[in-house]
């Protein structure tokens, strides 16, 4: 896992580092090294030898010029940067020295008349050039620019700042931000319109929650993490805001079975989901979670959403809504998941209410999620923002805004409710009552769909089934850290499943999660 920090709590962490090797004649320590990282990331991608900076799981995939510029050599590449007066200027005026050197036609634009000289400095031996960034010189270098580099305001800018030319960048150029997009609230990810898409974001010492959160998602392109020994000592950084779970992790958590395991020892899931209006959610969620693998199925639900669901998914065993969870075929039930489809008749409700009551360990979901109290058992509530304003109405709770501040609303709501939240997003964050956090942010617009949201919850039923009965089995519970990552790995199976799906919409992601996880 990767922690992520507060960008100003990477700023004042920084600092102490930057003035002791100031105060031992070294003022560029970091900066060299930073400039390095950069650099590294472009001769990487055009060919040239250089050290690999980590990639930040996400759904960020190069567009087709940028990939179109892989392997093409850095030779005679024409490469302009936005520099602006303070150290994010001075890392791109260093990182165009050293691709400069390698042969680059390398030009940085000055948008202020304060600029890093020693950076300007290397720059001119290497044979680049500066130039005004409001110049008509200025204009025609972007014009022909194949790579440009946004490195006009780092972690310490609020509100965007008007780059001059940026219009006369070609679509076909590679947008690279030098740590942050620059004007990107680095803390929160709030951003004006003035704030530049990048394709990549190279970000330094530490990830800064501003570039996975809010429009800062969006913004920063795919992530490359350069991080810069030294710079950020553990004590003065704290505790990190959240911290990212990556592909290899989810995959981690989908539990093989163990030699002499049958269908009950491997997790059987009591799903109660679908009605008469939504009979589709639970087919959707049933898909999901024998797709992510569960030894056993067992449906709960009603009228003819139970024919729909018989027909469609022949492995599970159905049975009536009211024989849950008292009824034979539900005590075998490992874990439950409660929600896709189920609606708002007292009789749907009804039953939620009572698998909650039960304190058996649960996924909530969708309209079950409006019968949720406080309670001492393992739960996985999966609200998205309107759901987590109605559930915090509902209870007379004042939570921070879920669209704008996500981990404190998640955070708040999980104390509250002594329950693991999972806050659903572009990027989404899962929180522990605890007051810790994890994010998933390899979802894609491609989930923007209906059913997604069903399909999810049928892989988080399945992770939370297949590991409470190996919990059971261990004469031990499950923890809110270990629901907290199984709900943070199923949102990034989630995500992952989609890029493989072979069509768009919801019920196609049953065949990507089936791809993702089949053999390896």
């Amino acid at each position: 896992m990767l922690p992520v920090f507060p960008g100003s709590a990477v700023r004042s962490a920084e600092a102490p580092a930057i003035a002791a090797a100031t105060a031992a004649g070294d003022p560029q320590r970091f900066i060299v090294r930073a400039a390095h990282g950069l650099a590294n990331v472009v001769l990487r991608h055009l060919g040239a030898a250089g050290l690999a900076a980590p990639e930040v799981a996400g759904p960020t995939p190069p567009r087709t010029a940028v990939r179109a510029l892989r392997g093409t050599g850095v030779r005679g590449r024409r490469i302009v940067a936005w520099v602006g007066p303070g150290n994010n200027g001075a890392d791109g005026l260093h990182a165009l020295a050293l691709l400069a050197a390698r042969g680059a036609e390398a030009t940085a634009l000055l948008v202020a008349e304060r600029h890093h000289a020693p950076g300007a400095a290397a720059l001119r031996a290497a044979g680049g050039r500066l130039l005004p960034a409001d110049g008509p010189r200025a204009l025609a270098a972007l014009a022909g620019a194949e790579v440009v580099i946004d490195a006009a305001l780092g972690t310490g800018a609020r509100g965007g700042l008007l780059l001059t030319g940026l219009d006369a960048v070609s679509p076909e150029a590679w947008r690279i931000a030098c740590d942050v997009p620059s004007g990107l609230d680095a803390d929160h990810g709030e951003a004006d319109e003035r704030v530049p898409a990048a394709d990549t974001t190279v970000t330094f010492g530490a990830l800064k929650a501003g570039l996975l959160l809010g429009q800062g998602r969006a913004l920063a392109g795919e992530l490359r993490l350069v991080e810069l020994p030294g710079l950020l000592g553990p004590a003065l950084l704290g505790a990190p805001a959240f911290s990212v779970l990556d592909e290899a992790e989810a995959r981690d958590s989908v539990l093989s079975p163990l030699p002499g395991d049958h269908k009950y020892s491997r997790g059987v899931l009591g799903l109660v989901a679908g009605s008469p209006a939504y009979p589709g959610a639970a087919v959707l969620a049933a898909h999901a979670a024998l797709a992510t693998g569960v030894g056993m199925l067992s449906a709960f639900t009603r009228g003819t959403a139970r024919l729909t669901f018989t027909g469609a998914v022949p492995e599970a065993v159905v049975s009536r809504r009211d024989e849950a969870p008292g009824g034979a075929a539900a005590s075998r039930a490992s874990a439950w998941l409660v929600g896709p489809g189920l609606g708002e008749d007292h009789e749907d409700l009804d039953a939620a209410r009572r698998i909650l009551a039960s304190g058996a360990p649960a996924v909530v979901d969708a309209s079950a999620l409006a019968v949720v109290a406080p309670a001492d058992a393992p739960r996985l509530l999966t609200p998205h923002a309107g759901e987590l304003r109605a559930l915090a109405r509902r209870i007379g709770a004042d939570w921070p805004d879920p669209l704008t501040r996500p981990v404190a609303a998640a955070t708040a709501a999980a104390r509250a409710l002594h329950a693991v939240v999972l806050l659903k997003g572009s990027t989404t964050v899962v929180a522990a009552p605890d007051g810790s956090a994890l994010a998933a942010c390899s979802a894609g617009p491609e989930l923007a769909v209906a059913g997604s949201g069903d399909t999810l919850a049928g892989i988080l039923g399945a992770l939370l089934a297949t590991h409470a009965a190996r919990a059971a089995a261990e004469g031990r519970a499950l923890g809110h850290a270990e629901l907290a990552r199984l709900g943070a790995a199923g949102a990034v199976l989630h995500g992952l499943a989609a890029r493989l799906a072979p069509g768009r919409g919801a019920e196609p992601l049953a065949a990507g999660l089936r791809e993702l996880l089949g053999p390896r």
